[in-house]
Formats: structure tokens, sequence, C-alpha cells
């Protein structure tokens, strides 16, 4: 009863902590992306370092990588082409952090690399990814809050996922990597995900011409179905890595939680997802 009061106060905080970042403005949300970064490339790190270094080459690796993830996150506020700006940032760092290998006298050195490489591109592209969302919209009521919207899928596509599965889930998703997950679980997420989506499109009249250029009801039903799915699958893969590692949480950041990692890692995947579904469709 105890952890899920704790578990269940946590989870308040994580919400309103980012529903009052999105509504407070694209630089609230752009400074918690950042946070978000920092804190999860700290847990990869410690997840995936095998032996730890305390020396200086180390801590400049784990400088450089915390920040190109966090400086990705930040590069939004830049007026200048956030892919020309994140492209110097990126090739920036590649130098760096392969110069740095040459003198990382650990045996693993290379694959240290591919693990600092991983850390900034699973973690720090994918929320900068999202703080841009949050910045270039069509400045209309829906598109506006468009990673917000996302954000309630994601929470939607976990409780009806849960809920159903628990209720009548027999048939079994992924069992490698997640054995409590089951297909009806998923089906149960997907037609949370599905209603919200309408539920986005029919919140305005479409006859007072309030969501005009904000995107048809197939689309909003379609991000619904690409959160659902890239959430599922944001989730797998951080299981991919606990399992790989025999750990059962990221960390213990978040009392009843777990780890950052724990948190956002439907976040990592949908939000990319979810930005180059807007560009496609136009509501971006």
């Amino acid at each position: 009863m105890k952890n899920i009061i704790t578990r269940s106060m946590s989870g308040i905080v994580y919400v309103a902590l980012i529903v009052c970042a999105l509504l407070a403005g694209p630089d609230w949300f752009m400074s918690l992306t950042a946070l978000f970064a920092l804190l999860g490339v700290l847990e990869f790190q410690k997840l995936t370092d095998g032996e730890s270094r305390s020396d200086i080459i180390g801590l400049l690796i784990k400088t450089v990588d915390i920040a190109a993830a966090t400086g990705l996150c930040m590069a939004t506020y830049s007026d200048l082409s956030f892919v020309f700006f994140d492209g110097l940032l990126l090739g920036g760092y590649m130098i760096v952090r392969l110069v740095l290998a040459l003198y990382d006298r650990r045996p693993d050195a290379f694959s240290a690399v591919g693990r600092s490489v991983l850390s900034v591109m699973y973690i720090g592209l994918p929320l900068a990814l999202a703080a841009l969302a949050d910045r270039e919209t069509n400045h209309n009521v829906l598109s506006d809050h468009l990673i917000l919207i996302m954000f309630i899928m994601i929470w939607l596509n976990d409780t009806g996922a849960y809920c159903v599965g628990s209720l009548i889930g027999r048939h079994r998703l992924f069992p490698r990597l997640s054995p409590k997950k089951s297909w009806e679980g998923f089906w149960g997420g997907l037609f949370f995900c599905i209603a919200a989506g309408a539920a986005c499109y029919f919140a305005l009249s479409p006859d007072a011409g309030l969501i005009s250029g904000c995107g048809s009801l197939l689309t909003w039903i379609g991000l619904g179905m690409t959160v659902c799915v890239f959430s599922t699958w944001g989730d797998l893969f951080e299981s991919l890595i606990k399992r790989t590692l025999g750990v059962k949480d990221s960390g213990n950041l978040i009392p009843g939680h777990g780890g950052i990692l724990d948190r956002i890692d439907s976040l990592l995947f949908a939000a990319p997802a979810t930005f180059v579904y807007a560009l496609l469709t136009g509501l971006l």
C-alpha cells in the first residue's frame, strides 16, 4: 500500500512538471528536456559503463556526452537553423569523442565510443525534437499543444494497456523482453490513443472553422496510432537494455518508478515519430 501511494505521488509530480512546463511556454519545456537529457545520459552512463573512470579522461568523456545531449535540446532556442546548428554540434561532438577514445586506456575503449554516441542519439536527439515540435507550430488551438497531446496519448496508452492487459491479457506481446505485456493490453492502449486523437479533432467545431489547417479526423487518429506503436517500442527497447545488463530498474531517482529512463522510455521513441508524422501531415 505504501509503495502504491509513493508511486502515485511521484507520478503526479512528474505529470504536473511536464504539463506546467508545456503550458508555461517553449523556453520552459526546452529547459525541462535539457534537464531530462542531463539526468538520462548520467543514468545511461552509470548503467552501461563496465569500468568507471575517475581520471581526467573519464570526466571529459562524461562531460562531452552530457554537453552534446543537453546542447541538442537547447539548440531549439537558437535563431539559427536547428538542423544547421545541431549538425555543427554533432560533428564537433564526434570529433572530440573520437579523439578522447585515443587516450582512453580501458580495454573496451572502442565499445565505449558506441555507448557514448548511443546515449546522445537515444536520449538527447528525441528530447530535442520534442522541444522543437513544441516551439514550431502552426499557431492554432490544437497544434499549439501538439506535444502536450502526445504526452496525454502516451499516458493513455500506458493506462489502457495496463487496465485491459490486467483484466483479459492472455497472449504475450513480447515475452523475451517483457513477459507482462499482452496483445490484449496493446489493443486496449491503441483504442485509448485513437479515442484521444478523435477527441482532439472534435474538441472544436469544424463548422466554426476553428481547426482549419489543423488536420483531418484521420490525421489525428493516425497520430494516436503512431504514438501508441512507438511508445510500445520505446518501452520494449528500454526493457532490452535492462535485460541485457541484468537490472530491474534503470535507476532509483523517482520513488516507486525507478530511474528517469524508466519514465521517459516511451517518449524517446514517440517524440521523433510524432515530429516526423506532424511534418508529413502538416500539423507542424
